[in-house]
Parts: structure tokens; C-alpha cells; sequence
């Protein structure tokens, strides 16, 4: 009887959860690059500064060496150029995105993703959209083999 009392209780107060919108908010305004080396293994990469463009100072990353890095985009501009500084030597990515407003509900109200990023220009030899819409549970959105 107490095993019934206790479904009863727990199918109650999840009828309660389902009832309500899900307001999980997953979007985000940040880019995560991955770096592999030739093995297809995520690689560690020593960058001296990372250049954003519409940012006005370079941005010196810490620590310097790292795997992956997510970098902030301006959802208000179509595009983006990333320079990435390897011992004063610049490597560049440009990227363009849309932003597409999704009504999750009337209580949760809107929410904008990014979505549709592309690669319009690189002088990495060897690049990937992995994910083309940033989110928090998105992963990699670029990968980058480095040689």
C-alpha cells in the first residue's frame, strides 16, 4: 500500500512539472573552436592573442595554451573575423551566422539562437563546421587541424 501511496504522490507532482513550459534557455553569443592534430585528437596550441572583430583590444587568452576556447560573436553583426596570434604569426577564421528568434511560450516569451554559421574565409589549412548553431550543450562548433 505504501508503494502505491508513493507512486501516486510521484505521479502528482510530476503531472505538476509537465504542466508547466520548459524555459530552458541554451542559447548563447559564444563559439567553441576545437584543435586536433593530424590523429583527429584534440592538440594543445600556444596562442600569444586572439583579435575579434568590433573588438577594440586584443584579447590575451588564459592560460595560453588550451585545447578548445570559446569566443564571443556580436549576434547585431552577419559575420565575424577570428585572428588567432601562434607566436606572432596570424592565422584567420571568418564566420557568418543568422539570428532566428524562436516563441518557446507565452510565459517563456522569445528566445534568439545563432544559427546557420558558415565558413566564409581561412587561412587554416585544414577547417570543419562541426555544429553550425551555438548553444550551451552545442560542443565544438569548429574544428581546426592543426599541422
Amino acid at each position: 500500500m505504501k508503494i502505491v501511496r508513493l507512486s501516486l504522490i510521484l505521479l502528482l507532482g510530476l503531472w505538476g512539472c509537465l504542466t508547466e513550459p520548459d524555459c530552458f534557455d541554451t542559447s548563447t553569443n559564444l563559439v567553441t573552436f576545437g584543435f586536433y592534430n593530424a590523429a583527429n585528437s584534440l592538440a594543445d596550441v600556444q596562442v600569444d592573442s586572439i583579435a575579434i572583430s568590433g573588438l577594440p583590444q586584443l584579447l590575451i587568452p588564459n592560460p595560453q595554451t588550451f585545447r578548445q576556447i570559446s569566443l564571443p560573436i556580436n549576434p547585431a553583426q552577419p559575420g565575424v573575423t577570428i585572428t588567432f596570434y601562434f607566436d606572432n604569426v596570424p592565422q584567420t577564421v571568418s564566420l557568418s551566422y543568422q539570428v532566428k528568434t524562436e516563441v518557446v511560450s507565452q510565459d517563456c516569451g522569445a528566445l534568439a539562437y545563432v544559427t546557420d554559421l558558415n565558413l566564409t574565409d581561412s587561412s587554416f589549412e585544414s577547417i570543419t563546421i562541426l555544429n553550425n548553431k551555438l548553444a550551451t550543450n552545442a560542443g565544438t562548433n569548429v574544428k581546426i587541424v592543426i599541422q
